[in-house]
């Protein structure tokens, strides 16, 4: 049995993640630069024009940077207010970080763990590898989704194939715990697997 392997606000990393894909997207190299440099103020002075015309880049960055407390006061809700436009239009960085404010039920009307799973199995599913572990715990606990021991182990396998030493270590917990004809299936899943990349057309982008 995973006995560990909890899914949680500390188990999850609700702390510590990078920008990287959201900003780097962003049409704001002054930002990225600053945000580099660890200037977290002008980083955020710098993509919130960008936010507020709708770049979904921006939005993410913006919502992360709420999200992480960096150049402002952590505000969950304000982070979910940036983050929601940018998860919609797929980017991967906001469904993640929204997906943990709708698990916790910090800065949203209300914990929502169906909606929780769905927004992480996206960020899963574009090939975010904390994403792919955190809906390895979804299907693993049967929280907000039916448990469901094969597309656990899918996703812990395809984190585990990116580098994940998390991947790694519940993967082979899994294959301790599942059947082998389960096994067998969740290998035919990562066979099948494919990334889903949306067409993210921003605004004010030429």
């Amino acid at each position: 049995m995973i006995k560990a392997f909890r899914l949680s606000a500390a188990a999850i990393g609700m702390s510590g993640l990078l920008l990287t894909s959201s900003i780097a997207a962003a049409d704001g190299v002054a930002g990225f630069e600053a945000y580099e440099k660890g200037d977290y103020a002008t980083a955020l002075k710098e993509f919130m024009p960008l936010a507020e015309s709708g770049q979904a880049s921006a939005e993410a960055a913006v919502g992360q940077m709420y999200f992480e407390g960096k150049g402002v006061k952590p505000d969950m809700k304000e982070a979910a207010r940036w983050l929601e436009p940018a998860a919609s239009k797929g980017i991967a960085r906001a469904q993640f970080l929204l997906g943990k404010l709708y698990l916790s039920g910090e800065g949203v009307a209300s914990p929502d763990p169906v909606k929780a799973a769905a927004l992480t199995k996206a960020a899963a599913d574009q090939g975010l590898v904390e994403a792919q572990v955190d809906t390895c715990a979804f299907y693993y606990q049967g929280v907000g989704v039916p448990k469901d021991l094969v597309q656990a182990y899918l996703y812990a396998n395809l984190a585990a194939q990116a580098g994940s030493e998390d991947g790694r270590s519940i993967l082979t917990l899994l294959s301790q715990d599942m059947k082998p004809e389960d096994v067998a299936k969740g290998e035919a899943a990562v066979r099948a697997w494919k990334p889903v990349l949306p067409d993210i057309q921003d605004p004010n982008v030429q």
